[in-house]
């Protein structure tokens, strides 16, 4: 019998590549027509701000931009949020339009949490950014906690940001530098977290390398969301041409690629709700 649901939030409950590549492509041609800097220019100057925070979104990166401090002549982050408020509307528009869940996500968390099944959420996402889109979809009140990190500049937050994150009080756990992907020991500790054993544990990802190795290691019973991996390439281009990787990241996403690719899931989904035809969910209908 299964007592505990861990799970994947990125393009597994939902289309990340999609709607934010989307979003931000909406912000950028608002920038460039307040501008008229090229968007080649601007896009250089995501990347440098994206790897200097070690995210691809991290939230308001255009006041970081040089080249935009020196357009509006200020490099205060109050007066260029205002210059720049159509395009960070125009993100905001896309991204309301655009992210949605999977086809019966939440009706399958209701079917799971109805069986008794303890869910809990698993992110490399920002806390910021997943607990915004766990409340956009209304997913919230199916999870038991979520794992994610802390921002690197928490300290630096606005006094309501951090207002609204501390809301949430222990529903929040956050994760350090070394409780990455794919650690196997975050996810014994989730287990001994909620007193389950890892083999009354499951966890659902879309990474074959991050997700579906650390669980394997872990002991855990793994299933690949497959269908998180079919992205549309315009959309994957976007989100390449602003990534944070740098050099360092791409040699470990290589060697853990190399090391873990061949893992083989214990299951293997084309959609969320195929979670629910699974032997071990049956078992406890």
């Amino acid at each position: 019998m299964k007592k505990l649901l861990i799970t994947d939030l990125d393009n597994t409950l939902y289309d990340w590549v999609s709607f934010y590549a989307q979003s931000f492509s909406a912000m950028l041609e608002t920038i460039n027509e307040l501008t008229n800097i090229p968007k080649d220019v601007l896009i250089e100057g995501f990347r440098e701000v994206h790897q200097r925070h070690h995210s691809s979104e991290h939230p308001f990166a255009a006041l970081e931009i040089d080249v935009i401090a020196e357009h509006f002549k200020t490099t205060d982050k109050r007066e260029l949020k205002k210059h720049l408020d159509p395009a960070f509307h125009s993100f905001n528009s896309c991204r309301k339009k655009t992210l949605h869940c999977y086809n019966s996500v939440p009706s399958t968390l209701a079917a799971l949490s109805k069986m008794g099944v303890v869910i809990v959420a698993h992110t490399e996402a920002p806390v910021r950014n997943a607990l915004h889109r766990l409340e956009f979809l209304g997913l919230t009140p199916y999870f038991q906690c979520i794992y994610t990190p802390r921002d690197l500049h928490h300290n630096e937050l606005s006094p309501e940001s951090i207002k609204w994150i501390n809301s949430y009080g222990d529903f929040v756990k956050p994760l350090n530098k070394e409780e990455r992907k794919p650690n196997p020991d975050l996810l014994l500790k989730i287990c001994l977290a909620e007193s389950i054993k890892q083999s009354e544990a499951v966890y659902v990802g879309d990474s074959v390398v991050k997700d579906i190795s650390m669980a394997k290691e872990a002991g855990i019973t793994s299933v690949w969301a497959e269908y998180g991996k079919q992205h549309d390439p315009r959309y994957w281009e976007t989100l390449v041409s602003i990534t944070h990787w740098k050099d360092e990241d791409v040699r470990r996403e290589e060697e853990l690629k190399q090391a873990l690719g061949q893992v083989n899931p214990d299951h293997s989904i084309s959609s969320f709700d195929k979670l629910l035809d699974l032997d071990w969910v049956k078992r406890q209908t």
